[in-house]
């Protein structure tokens, strides 16, 4: 077996194996973790929510404002500001048409001097900020009457710095299987990597929407840092270099999930580039952290977790050159390809009951995790490219847009490499050579799935 052969089969089989698995067994502890609260305090402090804005309905700010004058907090010991990055004529319409409710008290601020991205807009409403505690909120989300007050409670108890909120998906858009999909694993993804890696004594990036921070822990570190794209996982890193304790809680915050492919992109893609921005610029935090040793090496690995998406890309273009040349199957291994199945169909399993348990049918269960999958796997090209921008000195950041699907010209690129794809694993196949064929076949269907099913989004 010549060194092409081994490396293929570790980046295919071997290392997406493993994270599947690393991942169910985070998930198992987050989804069996039962948090019981004994606290309660007599007084509540002081809290300021910070929601930036750019180009929002404002009656979709209004829907917020609204939802929050329900929480149980003591409204005088509550603060909302709003950060607008809007043009000066946006921001006067916003300010006419949002009415903050009764004894709610609302600050609406435009920043003139837009420095950076959504993390200098946090860091401008920091600035401006009077509460003892800080809650940062997207304009689309939503939280349940006690969400606020049981993270609080849940940072008392615990003595945590800051405390992540529990993600629950949802969307306007009640046919969506895109939009179903990402439900199901916004619920996977918060019981392993918040819930469960926080169970293992392992370190919790916080969460851009729904974590609550001391007011004095971001004293400490310094506000959010407006150069930089990914302000969770940005501020997380030096919050960890001080040895500040980042909880996850069970108190739920609702946020929309993308529901069409132009969405789930930009998504996906600003993640991608800002994760690997925060592992180049804020290794060393990570490294010289108070953390030990398997904390700091769990962590590194959580923000590479874009990688190995683009890894299996470059392998299926090397693999897909390779069967015109005639060399034989570089995946031929039985052992290691029985292994990535049986992992593909633990995770299958997990995400069909994870499914059925939010009250989605099994057919319908099957058809979120193909879309889901699929859309994951067609986007790997430009994930792949986003990993490489964020060694940029300039970045773009594009505020994911909700709501209609929208016009793209990456189905096209989409298309072209699932028709290369597809050549390529019938090549192989008419050559005998099994193993490579079919994984090739099923990798290139995710592309071929996504351009006919994103014709459907956009009629």
């Amino acid at each position: 077996m010549n060194s092409f052969n081994i490396i293929t089969q570790i980046i295919v089989f071997v290392i997406p194996s493993l994270i599947l698995l690393y991942q169910y067994i985070f998930f198992k502890l987050g989804y069996n973790r039962i948090d019981v609260i004994d606290v309660n305090p007599k007084d509540l402090p002081l809290l300021s929510i910070i929601v930036p804005t750019k180009g929002e309905r404002p009656e979709l700010i209004q829907g917020l404002l609204n939802n929050l004058a329900e929480v149980d907090w003591d409204k005088s010991k509550m603060e909302v500001i709003i950060v607008s990055d809007d043009s000066p004529e946006y921001f006067e319409e916003m300010k006419e048409k949002i009415i903050p409710p009764q004894g709610l008290e609302v600050r609406m601020y435009r920043r003139e001097k837009k420095l950076g991205f959504k993390s200098g807009a946090l860091a401008y409403g920091f600035e401006r900020s009077r509460g003892d505690l800080i809650l940062t909120l997207d304009v689309d989300a939503r939280v349940r009457k006690d969400s606020i007050k049981k993270a609080y409670l849940h940072m008392l108890q615990f003595n945590c710095d800051a405390v992540t909120m529990k993600w629950i998906g949802y969307s306007h858009n009640s046919y969506s299987l895109l939009a179903k999909g990402i439900m199901v694993s916004t619920i996977i993804a918060d019981n392993s990597i918040l819930r469960g890696r926080d169970r293992a004594n392992l370190k919790v990036f916080p969460v851009g929407c729904g974590t609550m921070f001391k007011k004095s822990a971001i004293e400490e570190v310094g506000p959010w840092d407006y150069s930089m794209i990914q302000d969770d996982l940005e501020i997380g890193a030096r919050l960890i270099n001080r040895g500040k304790r980042i909880c996850s809680s069970d108190s739920i915050v609702f946020v929309e999930v993308p529901d069409n492919l132009l969405a789930f992109y930009i998504q996906q893609t600003r993640w991608a580039m800002g994760s690997i921005e925060v592992l180049t610029r804020r290794f060393k935090q990570i490294i010289t952290s108070k953390a030990n040793i398997l904390q700091k090496i769990d962590a590194l690995l959580f923000l590479l977790q874009y990688v190995p998406i683009a890894l299996t890309f470059i392998a299926a273009l090397l693999i897909s050159v390779y069967s015109f040349l005639g060399k034989g199957d570089p995946l031929n291994s039985i052992p290691l390809f029985t292994l990535w199945a049986i992992a593909l169909g633990i995770y299958a399993y997990n995400f069909i009951k994870v499914a059925r348990d939010s009250g989605l049918r099994l057919i319908e269960a099957l058809r979120s995790l193909g879309k889901v999958s699929a859309y994951t796997v067609s986007i790997s090209p430009f994930i792949t490219l986003s990993i490489f921008s964020a060694f940029k000195k300039s970045r773009n950041y594009i505020i994911t847009p909700k709501g209609k699907a929208g016009k793209t010209r990456i189905i096209y690129i989409i298309l072209a490499f699932g028709l290369l794809f597809l050549f390529a694993s019938i090549n192989y196949l008419i050559h005998q050579e099994f193993i490579a064929g079919l994984w090739l076949l099923y990798y290139s269907l995710a592309y071929i799935f996504t351009f006919s099913s994103y014709k459907q989004e956009i009629k």
